[in-house]
């Protein structure tokens, strides 16, 4: 098996890990709370149900269609830089791969339910800070890991050239820079 493949292979087991555990943490929840929730850890976080019409903090609630249309052109824009850009560093393509993962279990649901399933509560926002955050779920959590590995990558690993046509492209068989 060539380094390419078994990259490729890596990549896809991350990608269906995030998505995977996502999809199933919503299953779960939603299957043993239904309707209700439960404090986890008093002050910390909790559990409850909610159905999201929106994107983060509810923005563009009821506008599924742009909401579908966006996340599709966000993975498709993913999709053509893991493919078409095999070379570039590691961690910013770990990055991708969170970003594209929860996007997919987002889009899941919007396509499946007509909303995103929400659960996490993070009342240790409002207990020692007073603010009252959004319901959030494991796709968020990646989604927000995926961007800040993204920052982290572009303010310490960033080089010149790490995206540059001559590193090669998966079709063509380019020089495998790793």
């Amino acid at each position: 098996m060539t380094k390419t493949v078994k990259k490729i292979l890596l990549e896809l087991a991350i990608l269906l890990a995030v998505i995977v555990t996502d999809l199933a943490t919503k299953y779960l929840v939603f299957y043993l709370f239904e309707e209700g929730g439960t404090t986890v850890i008093q002050g910390v976080f909790s559990i409850e149900c909610a159905q999201n019409y929106g994107a983060s903090f509810g923005l563009f609630s009821g506008n599924k269609t742009l909401l579908i249309v966006l996340t599709f052109i966000e993975c498709a824009v993913f999709i053509f830089l893991l493919l078409f850009r095999p070379n570039t560093p590691h961690v910013f393509r770990f990055s991708m791969l969170l970003i594209l993962g929860g996007a997919i279990g987002n889009l899941f649901d919007r396509l499946a339910f007509g909303y995103v399933r929400d659960f996490i509560c993070y009342d240790f926002l409002y207990s020692m800070f007073d603010i009252n955050f959004a319901v959030g779920n494991v796709a968020d959590i990646y989604l927000v890991l995926g961007v800040f590995v993204l920052i982290i990558y572009i303010f310490f690993g960033y080089k010149e050239g790490d995206f540059s046509k001559s590193r090669g492209t998966l079709l063509s068989g380019g020089a495998n820079a790793d």
